[in-house]
């Protein structure tokens, strides 16, 4: 009979708990995979074989017990934790494994309440026909992806004993065995290396916007690609050449397509094995995810980037032991650099071994889907890649809250592209995306089919926002030439005020005009539609493009400078361009900060807080990195609010984007100074 006893939490097994409390309603940090059985087999059989697997693994059969400083796991006896459940689900000859994925993730994997629950589920199909998958929800406190394949070995041993009327060997061990290495040294070390490498001066990771994305968000996946078996020789080649892996050639490769949406510098996650001979046949927590920083050189082409990866993947096995929970902490503690994990949790490339010797049953018929999605999300978007022999496979795992579905396809597709490509001519410059460039659109083509009254006649004198503001503000009737306002669109703010003078018939049209490459056209604003601003009339004979900071163009969907081709370079105003060639102004290019490698935009701050009611204007102020200065806002409210500055800060704070640094203060003034061009002067608040 096994005891109950309890185990203290391992160090990735408190990160995991610790997320779990901080997102009580994200579902749970939870994987699942399945396989088809086809065949005659008994249920019975293949609960007790579900059930042997977990009396052989201690982590599967364990329960959270909190701790005020220690947390531990109890470990029980498996047949009192054990969930097992059979369904009928129809399913069509080989479409079982798709809709089994399709039924788990309907919400069958839901929440998991670690303190009363064990850390593994079971549902087994019944499609009928002597067809059934077998489906295996696991929890990642207990389960990480390499045990998928020890899950499956075991498994088969145990049903193929029970169908041939043997006992079923089990050690039934009481404790789970976890390597647990000196690494306080390796600590120090990995967090030496991030200060070193400048994580303040990390730039945020361009990738693309476009329609789809959804600010929630939620994890889903594109389809499985292939790669050219021709490239994978090619690729195998080169790595061998240069002393590398195989498995660095396509981390090269990624990089590379990073790098077509204008990225140079950034940090690619990537889960690693750390289980010893000892441990390797044991199911838990052996995978650790180690970040490593990539720096693609002006003019490397895909052999240096690979030498450059080899290098990048050195420390990679350098700092597999640490928990990188553990890193996070100290550079909190030690250097009072807290990033979270908005450095880290951006890019993964995930490359288990495949492994499926041993995983048959006499008799029957097993198919293994170990390339189901996840069901929560590790990464904003991981690289899923697989080899099996000469074969190379692979799946963009996402979230919608940072790529539609376009987008990613798009990414997964030009990867594979990109792979056959540099393999090809392995020494040419890295390829960029071409030089595409937007055609000059005019309100009578599609663009103007979004507008929902006529396009002004006659023209309007431009005004400023503060006129603007005074006009929203006045009751009563309007003349026909106070309902028709243009506003400079670096003036412009989206107070409450101006969009119900806009709901009430008012027209405010945004004028832009670059101080270096002139007139670029104007757009009429929309309170109801997006937060970006279409250019819904561009000046005649323009062709936009959009590029980097350093005028490196980028691919449709990526925000960056806006620029006309021929012009002198990138101007002032951010934008991206969409998918139908509509360029969207997104604000100006002194109003993005860079901020331990992500994007804050303070324009978009400045919008949601601009449209919180009683505010006439605000200015959103963010020193540099190095001052570690939290922002700070100045707000004028209009002349009926009587609130104090701690009501503002906490309604500000409601709006503020997410995985940002929060404002410290709200300021209150009467007026915000202002430059005679009619922009805020703030270097006059910043003296303030």
């Amino acid at each position: 009979m096994i005891e109950t006893v309890r185990v203290a939490m391992t160090p990735a097994q408190e990160s995991i708990w610790l997320e779990e409390l901080l997102k009580p309603a994200g579902g749970g940090n939870a994987g699942f995979f399945s396989v088809l059985i086809r065949g005659e087999f008994d249920e019975a059989q293949v609960r007790s074989a579900c059930l042997a697997v977990c009396d052989d693994s201690p982590q599967l059969r364990g329960v959270v017990v909190p701790g005020e400083q220690r947390h531990h796991i109890e470990i029980g006896p498996a047949a009192t934790r054990f969930s097992f459940e059979t369904c009928r689900v129809t399913a069509a000859e080989g479409e079982e494994l798709r809709v089994a994925r399709e039924w788990y993730l309907r919400g069958h994997g839901g929440s998991w309440d670690l303190t009363t629950r064990a850390p593994i589920r079971f549902f087994l199909l019944d499609h009928g026909g002597s067809r059934a998958s077998l489906v295996i929800g696991v929890h990642h406190i207990a389960f990480d992806g390499r045990s998928k394949f020890v899950f499956a070995r075991r498994f088969a041993h145990a049903l193929t004993a029970l169908r041939a009327g043997r006992t079923i060997t089990s050690r039934r061990p009481d404790r789970p065995s976890v390597p647990r290495p000196d690494i306080a040294e390796r600590v120090s070390e990995a967090v030496r290396h991030w200060v070193d490498a400048g994580l303040a001066d990390l730039p945020g990771l361009g990738l693309p916007l476009g329609h789809g994305r959804d600010a929630a968000g939620e994890v889903t996946a594109t389809g499985t690609f292939h790669a050219p078996d021709q490239a994978c020789t090619r690729l195998a080649d080169l790595t061998k050449g240069e002393g590398t892996s195989f498995f660095t050639g396509l981390v090269a490769c990624a990089a590379a397509r990073l790098h077509q949406y204008g990225n140079s510098r950034f940090v690619l996650g990537i889960p690693v094995d750390t289980s010893t001979p000892d441990t390797r046949d044991e199911i838990g927590l052996q995978v650790n995810v180690v970040p490593c920083l990539i720096d693609v050189p002006p003019g490397a082409s895909f052999r240096d980037l690979v030498a450059i990866c080899g290098r990048a993947l050195q420390t990679v096995r350098r700092h597999r032991h640490v928990p990188f929970a553990w890193v996070l902490r100290e550079l909190r503690r030690q250097y009072g650099v807290d990033v979270g994990r908005t450095v880290f949790d951006k890019v993964g490339i995930s490359y288990p071994t495949v492994v499926r010797e041993h995983t048959e049953v006499p008799g029957l018929t097993m198919e293994w889907d170990f390339f189901a999605p996840n069901s929560t999300q590790t990464f904003e978007l991981i690289l899923q890649l697989r080899r099996e022999g000469h074969r190379v496979y692979g799946r963009l795992d996402y979230s919608t809250r940072l790529l539609g579905r376009a987008a990613a396809e798009g990414f997964a597709d030009g990867f594979v592209r990109l792979l056959d490509d540099l393999t090809e001519a392995p020494d040419k410059p890295l390829p960029r995306e071409p030089k595409r460039c937007t055609p000059a659109l005019r309100p009578e083509t599609a663009a103007r089919g979004a507008l929902a009254t006529p396009w002004p006649e006659e023209p309007v004198a431009v005004t400023g926002f503060r006129a603007l503001t005074r006009l929203a503000e006045q009751p009563g009737e309007r003349s026909a030439a106070e309902r028709r306002v243009v506003c400079p669109l670096e003036q412009f703010q989206p107070t409450s005020a101006v969009a119900a003078f806009v709901r009430s018939g008012g027209q405010v049209i945004l004028e832009a005009t670059d101080p270096v490459l002139g007139r670029l056209g104007s757009a009429r604003w929309d309170p109801d539609a997006a937060a970006d601003i279409p250019l819904t009339d561009p000046a005649p004979g323009l062709r936009f493009l959009v590029t980097t900071d350093q005028g490196f163009p980028v691919p449709r969907g990526v925000p960056g400078a806006l620029g006309v081709l021929g012009g002198s370079g990138p101007g002032r105003f951010r934008a991206w361009i969409d998918e139908r060639d509509h360029v969207r102004l997104l604000g100006t290019v002194e109003q993005v900060r860079s901020h331990y490698g992500r994007f804050l935009d303070l324009d978009l701050a400045e919008a949601r807080t601009a449209a919180l009611p009683g505010v006439r204007e605000v200015a959103v102020l963010f020193g540099t990195v190095s001052s570690k200065a939290a922002p700070r806002v100045v707000l004028v409210s209009t002349t009926d609010t009587s609130a104090d500055e701690r009501h503002w800060l906490r309604a500000v704070r409601r709006v503020w984007p997410r995985n940002w640094p929060r404002p410290a203060r709200v300021t209150l003034a009467e007026e915000l100074p202002r430059l005679p061009s009619g922009e805020v002067d703030r270097s006059a608040l910043d003296d303030a």
